[in-house]
């Protein structure tokens, strides 16, 4: 019995070590391109960069090129450069946050977003800010092995389009 433990062991460690070298090999190949930033290098953790190869069928050349292709956008966006306090009215009216994690340990993200909140994302690059703020949030939260998320949107407070008003006559 313990060989066979010892043996399953073996092929554990042998299939960490092949991971860890699909993750360094597709930070040299980000690392070929232009370096990478503080803030890049620690968004590029283990976790995140076996996300990325998961998500590319293990193929380390089209993991570095979307994960460069993702930091290019957050650095469009101001990623890094989020805070909550950007959005303290939204969060204390519980407009968006992560409620807990599923059966399969997926954060899951709620939003709720009336009608009337609507003008206080004008322009739309604060919408996209405070989504990418409170995914951030979901992201973090995740174990290595999770690359899914649970977004939910609660309209159960908007008010009736003007289309469901004409239904009933």
């Amino acid at each position: 019995m313990a060989k066979v433990a010892a043996m399953a062991m073996e092929k554990v460690d042998a299939k960490d070590a092949k991971d860890r070298e699909k993750i360094e090999a597709v930070r040299k190949v980000m690392r070929k391109q232009a370096p990478l930033s503080p803030k890049q290098a620690e968004y590029c953790n283990d976790a995140c960069v076996e996300r990325f190869l998961r998500a590319k069928g293990d193929n380390v050349k089209k993991a570095a090129k979307t994960l460069r292709a993702v930091l290019s956008w957050r650095d469009t966006i101001g990623a890094d450069h989020i805070m909550a306090d950007e959005f303290s009215g939204e969060l204390s009216d519980g407009m968006a946050y992560v409620a807990g994690h599923d059966d399969e340990n997926r954060p899951v993200l709620m939003f709720k977003i009336k009608q009337d909140d609507y003008p206080k994302y004008q322009p739309q690059k604060s919408f996209v800010r405070f989504l990418v703020f409170t995914l951030e949030v979901a992201v973090a939260s995740m174990n290595r092995f999770v690359d899914q998320f649970v977004l939910l949107f609660d309209a159960s407070k908007q008010s009736p389009s003007p289309l469901d008003r004409s239904e009933g006559r």
